[in-house]
């Protein structure tokens, strides 16, 4: 708004005012220091502006008598504020300051570094060994699939830097980001190197290329420039010129080894030593490790001596990951009909299923009829412990609405469950054997004693048991239920397993108040899981 005459009104001014500040007095650098480097101290700071935090990289004052360093510096600025991308920590200012040092403001990120995530790792595995030299060992689960995970991401920042015609050259975990949130970020582009246009790049492409104009100098084409924990063969020999795209895939490969061992391919009393290992390429994943063969393959594929028998791409390193990872997206679909049969109780099982669209039904055959148990969706997992146990299909499963299953076959089955830890792969065997046995056993394990009248009574204990088991074999997942079924389909089958009319068992499992019974919907629950255990565990003198 303005007053008498157009000015504006003071207020107007005052707001325009109070974001207008001397270059030199725009940054508020008094946060303190994060990090301090060889060549760079990083500060934290805020922009008066914006009232943003930044970090700010300020180049130490005797490197900045250096050409090459400056050079190097500035050249990380440009090519880090020109990949923009969600895993690449955005560049906000290149700028020189009051005391005409070389600095650049760009997005803080609070969180650590892979390799302090590492580290703390490898502290609480107590990894280290008696040269001080970090030794072999493998991850939890949990841990290896968070690592995973910021991996993959790192995968996308590079696959998009080389889609710009930049290789990294200096992938390592000091340079990962990984913010207390999730974010990651790929950091230190300094000594980046720009690849060749590509055949067949159209003119979009091309225009997108990173414009890279303070190209390294003569004297650096033969020089050693990286870290020779993770360099490829020809880098380490500082051979410039034949560095390309698959010499930053052999250092993903290179992290990804060190995620999964605890140690980089290449350690050593000193960086001679070091480097001459990189020159050799002596990387080797130990035999005696729990890792899965199909990332002992992806590794093995990605540090390749020769850069040609490599990943030629990001992509194909990522595909081969992320396929592993979800372990069936290449298995092939099959289309079924509504009402036809995915698979028969009392066959011999030849695969498994995992639903990807549609409905399907699970149906036990009681007194001649099949009756259903409970309902399946999109995700759900079927026909796999017959595989495993190799026993007959206890239950029969058919199509509701059109289907489309992925199928897994037994021999695919059996070969990821080998690629598993030797004594996962054999616990799963013993537990689906086990499993499939359940019914038979409690069958012949139900106590039964005679009544003064001659007639049989079954200890209420067990019958709770039987329905406990069949609700956690066969029930569905509700969030506010817990586990439920058809009350009528339960009580079937447990008055099949035991002799009993089917009256009698829902009349025992009226005792327990950790069973939800709603005839009129034809729906029982497990409403206390751990109640029934525990009262269970105290009323059962024996166990199944």
């Amino acid at each position: 708004m303005t007053g008498e005459g157009g000015e504006q009104e003071p207020a107007v001014q005052a707001l325009i005012d109070s974001i207008i500040f001397d270059h030199a007095e725009r940054l508020d650098r008094s946060q303190g220091e994060i990090a301090r480097g060889g060549m760079a101290t990083v500060e934290a700071a805020v922009d008066r502006t914006l009232r943003r935090r930044v970090a700010l990289k300020l180049m130490h004052a005797d490197y900045q008598r250096s050409t090459l360093a400056v050079r190097s510096f500035m050249r990380e600025a440009q090519i880090t504020g020109q990949l923009e991308h969600p895993n690449i920590v955005p560049i906000h200012e290149l700028a020189v300051d009051a005391d005409g040092r070389l600095f650049f403001t760009m997005k803080l990120v609070e969180g650590r570094t892979l390799l302090e995530i590492l580290d703390d790792l490898r502290a609480a595995h107590d990894r280290r060994g008696p040269r001080g030299l970090w030794i072999s060992t493998t991850l939890d689960h949990d841990e290896l699939l968070g690592l995973i995970d910021v991996f993959l991401r790192v995968l996308d920042a590079v696959a998009f830097a080389h889609s710009r015609g930049i290789a990294h050259c200096d992938i390592k975990p000091e340079n990962i980001m990984v913010g207390d949130f999730g974010q990651v970020y790929l950091m230190d582009w300094g000594i980046a190197k720009g690849l060749p246009e590509r055949d067949g790049d159209d003119p979009t492409t091309r225009a997108a290329r990173v414009r890279d104009t303070l190209l390294p100098t003569p004297g650096t084409t033969h020089v050693v420039m990286g870290t020779p924990s993770y360099m490829s063969p020809e880098q380490a020999r500082g051979e410039r010129g034949e560095v390309d795209h698959r010499s930053d895939i052999f250092a993903l490969g290179a992290l990804l080894f060190e995620i999964l061992t605890g140690h980089p391919p290449y350690q050593g009393d000193d960086a001679v030593e070091v480097l001459n290992q990189a020159k050799a390429c002596q990387a080797v994943l130990l035999p005696h490790l729990a890792i899965a063969r199909e990332l002992r393959r992806i590794v093995s594929v990605a540090m390749s001596p020769d850069p040609d028998q490599r990943y030629q791409s990001v992509e194909q390193l990522r595909a081969d990951l992320r396929g592993f990872m979800r372990g069936g997206d290449n298995f092939p679909r099959q289309r079924f009909t509504k009402g036809e049969w995915l698979i028969r109780e009392g066959e011999v099982g030849d695969a498994a299923y995992i639903l990807v669209s549609g409905r399907c039904e699970v149906r036990k055959q009681i007194k001649g009829k099949h009756r259903p148990l409970r309902t399946l969706g999109p995700g759900d997992v079927f026909g796999e412990t017959a595989i495993l146990a190799s026993t007959p299909r206890t239950a029969s499963v058919v199509a509701l609405t059109e289907v489309v299953a992925v199928i897994v076959t037994a021999d695919v089955l059996e070969r990821e469950v080998d690629a598993m830890k030797p004594w996962m792969g054999a616990f799963i065997r013993v537990l689906a054997r086990r499993f499939s046995e359940v019914e038979k056993r409690v069958a012949r394990g139900v106590r039964t004693t005679l009544t003064p009248q001659g007639s049989t009574r079954v200890d209420p204990a067990q019958i709770a048991n039987l329905a406990l088991m069949t609700l956690k074999t066969w029930g569905r997942r509700d969030p506010e239920l817990g586990r439920s079924m058809s009350a009528i389909a339960l009580c079937e089958s447990i008055a099949k397993l035991v002799g009993l009319s089917e009256d009698s068992v829902l009349k025992i499992l009226r005792q327990y108040a950790h069973f939800n019974i709603e005839l009129t919907q034809d729906q029982i629950s497990l409403a206390d899981e751990r109640g029934l255990v525990a009262e269970l565990s105290r009323l059962m003198t024996g166990s199944l």
